[in-house]
């Protein structure tokens, strides 16, 4: 079942892609989505194996940019930072884990490398459905409820995805 959704996801990155170097951020997380997602409704964590790697990738795209010609990804690692510090402020303040944390610094560079809209729409997505599903979890189960919030920042993501896709 995971292939399966990995080879979908792995479709819609390659279309997606708009330039060469920043297609491989995409890859990544087209590969890992599945099991990243799995573990965390499973277990509540996402795993370093999974969620580091990210970080190399984002860094060899970056590089690879820089020595084609394209120059520095300003926007995505403006993007990378932003999604980063905001989910670390919330984990501070006990409302996100550390695992959403990391995920999100390679979920904002692979967004901010689409385009500024992607950048935008993949942490309000994220948000939007994530703050409904806690939402319906609190009132059913009350306020000890604790969600798995990396399918919703996986979620955000690749619906930014699309929407660049589909212009």
């Amino acid at each position: 079942m995971h292939v399966f959704a990995a080879l979908g996801l792995l479709v819609l990155a390659l279309s997606a892609a708009n330039t060469m170097p920043f297609v491989l951020p995409l890859v990544y997380l087209a590969v890992v989505t599945p099991w990243l997602w799995s573990i965390d409704v499973r277990e509540h964590r996402l795993p370093n194996w999974l969620v580091f790697p990210g970080y190399l990738v984002c860094a060899a795209a970056g590089a690879l940019a820089v020595v084609i010609g394209t120059g520095i990804p300003t926007a995505a690692l403006l993007s990378a930072a932003t999604y980063l510090g905001g989910t670390l402020v919330l984990a501070c303040v006990g409302g996100m884990g550390l695992g959403d944390v990391k995920l999100a610094g390679v979920l904002g560079f692979a967004a901010g490398a689409l385009s500024p809209t992607a950048a935008i729409v993949s942490p309000l997505a994220a948000f939007a459905i994530g703050g409904v599903a806690a939402t319906i979890a609190l009132l059913r189960s009350g306020p000890k409820t604790r969600i798995a919030f990396g399918p919703y920042l996986l979620l955000g993501f690749w619906i930014a995805v699309l929407a660049n896709r589909l212009g």
